[in-house]
Formats: C-alpha cells, structure tokens, sequence
C-alpha cells in the first residue's frame, strides 16, 4: 500500500492550505519518519504558523482532494484556539 504526504499549513484559525508531496511511500512508518524532516522545515520557514502532517492511502487522499475540489478547506485535527485580542 502506498501512503502520500499531506502537509497542512494555518496562518490563522480560518487559512489553512493543504500542500501534497508527489512522493510516494511504500509503508505509513516511512511516510511518517520523513514528514519528522518536513516538520522541522515548516516550522523554521513559518515560524508564526501552525499545521500538521497526515500520511494517507490512496482511497484517503482520494477523499480529502475530492473534498478540496468541492470547496472545502482543510483543517487541522486539533486546532489550537485564539484568544481573544480585547483580554
């Protein structure tokens, strides 16, 4: 089964953007070992950002473009939440 690579990147809690590695991985382990290496990346290049990582199937990644290409925006699992500005 091959696994690909999602990369999702907020700036705020409302624009987020989903980023696909074309790699293909041949297991979740390997998939999962080298988005450890594109964490590292994303948090030195967006310091101000948050985001996650998600490896996914074939039929998952299916699912999550279909769901882009429908209008929908992704966003993380957990997201973190904004405190107020006017504390």
């Amino acid at each position: 089964m091959n696994f690909t690579m999602v990369m999702i990147i907020c700036f705020s809690t409302s624009v987020c953007q989903a980023i696909f590695d074309d790699t293909k991985f041949s297991s979740y382990d390997e998939c999962y070992e080298s988005s450890r290496y594109s964490v590292n990346f994303m948090a030195e290049m967006y310091p101000d950002s948050s985001g996650e990582i998600r490896c996914l199937t074939g039929e998952e990644l299916a699912i999550f473009k279909e769901y882009i290409d429908q209008g929908g925006k992704p966003q993380l699992t957990n997201p973190e939440v904004e405190l107020p500005t006017n504390i």
